[in-house]
């Protein structure tokens, strides 16, 4: 088994079929005879193209565990950078006194220290919401394009886990075209072996757990921010407060 290794690194059909063939070959003139004619049986290559085949698939699954990993944590991380500009201080507006101010440009030269005061926290306010709501939206796009990443994952899980596949049945039809041109009752060869065929496996469990876990996050958030809006308005969606002019 220690060539089928060699074959798979190698990324060259034709040699590999050439080698398989070879192989089958030999194999018929020198296995027992019952090992190619019985269709219940699995001949030895085709239980080692099958192993090879598995070991390389789960190869292929324990790097998309690690990628599904990578992307939770980043996710985790846009979720922390959501919550805190979320639990940032000086965001609400104050509680109304009665009293309207005066527009942050307003000019007028006679507006009381209080009004001033006053407008000049609504400025600072302003401009915390601002970059809080620019942060936090930055952040939720992060883990969006975070679900993106992962059905980029599965899909290119799937095309690996196909070429292993395709490869193994490839190696196995050569072998068997070798075993074709020279077992002595070749007329008594099943059409297909036992294993002969091997099954394709999909990504499964893991897929729903990574898109679960994901989404998650991102309703999480997305419930935060609708609650955070509800508090503060988004600065585009706060208009400036009148100014004694524009309510009279």
């Amino acid at each position: 088994m220690a060539f089928l290794p060699r074959l798979f690194r190698r990324h060259d059909p034709p040699a590999e079929r050439e080698e398989a063939r070879r192989r089958g070959m030999r194999d018929a003139l020198l296995h027992p005879l019952g090992e190619f004619t019985d269709p219940e049986f699995q001949p030895a290559y085709v239980s080692e193209v099958r192993a090879q085949a598995r070991e390389e698939v789960t190869l292929v699954d324990r790097r998309l565990a690690a990628t599904r990993t990578a992307l939770l944590e980043r996710a985790l991380g846009e979720r922390e950078t959501i919550l805190r500009e979320l639990g940032r201080s000086g965001t609400r507006p104050p509680p109304p006194n009665g009293h309207a101010l005066p527009a942050p440009d307003d000019p007028d030269p006679f507006i009381s220290i209080a009004e001033a005061r006053a407008r000049r926290e609504e400025a600072r306010r302003r401009a915390v919401v601002e970059g809080s709501e620019a942060a936090v939206q930055r952040a939720r796009a992060r883990i969006e394009h975070l679900t993106q990443e992962w059905e980029s994952a599965l899909i290119e899980r799937d095309h690996e886990v196909e070429a292993v596949h395709a490869r193994a049945e490839l190696l196995i039809a050569a072998y068997k075209s070798g075993v074709l041109r020279a077992h002595p009752r070749k007329e008594e060869i099943p059409p297909l072996w036992k294993g002969e065929v091997v099954a394709m496996t999909g990504a499964g469990e893991a897929a729903v757990a990574g898109r679960e876990e994901i989404g998650r996050i991102l309703r999480e958030v997305e419930e935060r921010i609708e609650a955070w809006h509800a508090g503060v308005p988004p600065p585009e969606l706060t208009p400036p407060p009148e100014t004694p002019e524009d309510s009279g």
